[in-house]
């Protein structure tokens, strides 16, 4: 069934992490919730996946009003909602428009496309983490990942707002989710309420940073035997759509301001060519062409020559 409870602004209490860590990297990763009145706490989580947009699960804002989000919500930052390092608000909730949520067709119905977006008033000044939008398969099963997530640590516990990573293993891909059985990872570590909405995370070793695959979305009532995340790969083309309509492009090495600073960035998904790395070639060839000998006019050949000998000598 769904974890819900409801509490002011009838924000869903959903699945924090149960026999994790508290965890102070992951800083795209944020809580999800208000300031009512002076009090704070935390509904769900999101992962910033550009400076604007922040990934979420669908369910985690289905029964309130967009203006109600907008009014009130806020987006925490930080590791804790106590302590934010940034509280920044939103003008904008999309949910996925194929969004079924769980149990709508009987009990053992998982429910689809548990994915929204909420849109920040403004830049976050905070490194957003890439999505993965390539298909997984079975092949991914077995795979080491992170779940980080502002929850609970038990179903009997009462401690959400603060940030916790466990270590789990994906133990099955299936069409719509990815599934972390409880068994399979070490101190028996899962998913709990108020953890919906949060990021799956890889790391990729090739590109030396945290991949996004999915966002967390279901789990059994006491937060015991498993907990199932919505693969991102299945909603890329809303995911960018969305993107697309807050920063007006779906390049995102030019949304991550990766051209032009100073470091080359070779990625297939990157629009352009960076000029970084035009430049970098530019100046390997002319490095190169410096430490070349001219072969056509006979005596500045020799004196090259000459001169290359004399400089192997004395390196040596």
């Amino acid at each position: 069934m769904m974890w819900t409870l409801f509490i002011s602004a009838s924000w869903a209490i959903e699945p924090p992490i149960v026999n994790g860590q508290v965890e102070t990297g992951f800083p795209s990763t944020v809580a999800l919730g208000a300031d009512v009145g002076g009090y704070l706490f935390s509904a769900c989580t999101g992962n910033l996946i550009t400076p604007r947009v922040i990934i979420s699960a669908a369910h985690c804002g289905e029964q309130i009003p967009t203006e109600t989000i907008v009014q009130l919500g806020s987006a925490f930052f930080g590791d804790s909602i106590y302590d934010p390092t940034h509280t920044l608000s939103f003008s904008d909730h999309q949910m996925h428009p194929e969004y079924r949520s769980l149990g709508t067709n009987g009990y053992s119905d998982e429910g689809q496309f548990d994915i929204s977006v909420f849109i920040l008033s403004e830049d976050a000044p905070i490194q957003p983490t890439l999505f993965r939008w390539d298909p997984l398969s079975i092949e991914d099963e077995g795979t080491e990942m992170v779940a980080v997530g502002f929850g609970i640590t038990s179903s009997s516990a009462n401690d959400s707002g603060t940030k916790r990573s466990a270590d789990v293993v994906l133990s099955e891909v299936n069409d719509m989710f990815a599934v972390v059985q409880t068994g399979d990872n070490e101190g028996n570590s899962n998913i709990c309420s108020g953890d919906s909405g949060g990021p799956l995370f890889y790391y990729d070793n090739d590109m030396e940073q945290y991949i996004q695959w999915g966002i967390h979305s279901y789990g059994d009532q006491n937060c015991l035997y498993l907990g199932a995340s919505t693969r991102s790969d299945v909603a890329t083309d809303w995911i960018f759509e969305q993107i697309e309509a807050v920063h007006g492009t779906t390049d995102m090495c030019e949304i991550y301001g990766w051209y032009e600073d100073g470091v080359c960035q070779e990625y297939e998904f990157c629009g352009q060519t960076d000029p970084d790395c035009v430049a970098a070639l530019e100046e390997d060839d002319d490095e190169s062409k410096a430490g070349m000998c001219a072969t056509t006019p006979i005596e500045g050949g020799l004196l090259c020559t000459l001169f290359l000998l004399l400089r192997r000598r004395k390196s040596a």
